[in-house]
């Protein structure tokens, strides 16, 4: 499975690289650049952080969605009450809090393989 995480810390993205290290994972550390490694890759599932710089991740998830309807961005955030909510809004299909561990993102991942 082809997975783009993005999100502006590094470390949160080694750590995602880590757990899903049986998956071919791309990086982009925000929204901008998100948009050009997706046309690049055309990844299966994108975990998009929310707050980050130049273009947060609600931005970005709806740029992702005008270009293809069918992505599944799963929505990666510390503020999942609030936040959350504006991903959904924005076209996510989930929202995963942090801090989060390996079998909650896997089990998240896993139900929208193959849909």
């Amino acid at each position: 499975m082809k997975i783009l995480v993005v999100d502006d810390d590094y470390a949160m993205r080694d750590l995602l690289k880590l757990m899903l290290k049986d998956h071919e994972v791309y990086e982009a550390e925000n929204g901008r650049e998100a948009i050009e490694v997706f046309r690049n890759i055309k990844p299966d599932i994108v975990l998009m952080d929310i707050m980050m710089p130049e273009m947060d991740g609600i931005t970005a998830t709806q740029e992702l969605l005008k270009m293809d309807s069918k992505t599944v961005v799963i929505g990666v955030t510390a503020f999942a009450s609030h936040k959350g909510r504006e991903i959904l809004k924005a076209g996510a299909r989930d929202v995963i809090e942090k801090p989060f561990t390996k079998k909650k993102l896997i089990e998240t991942l896993t139900k929208y393989v193959n849909k």
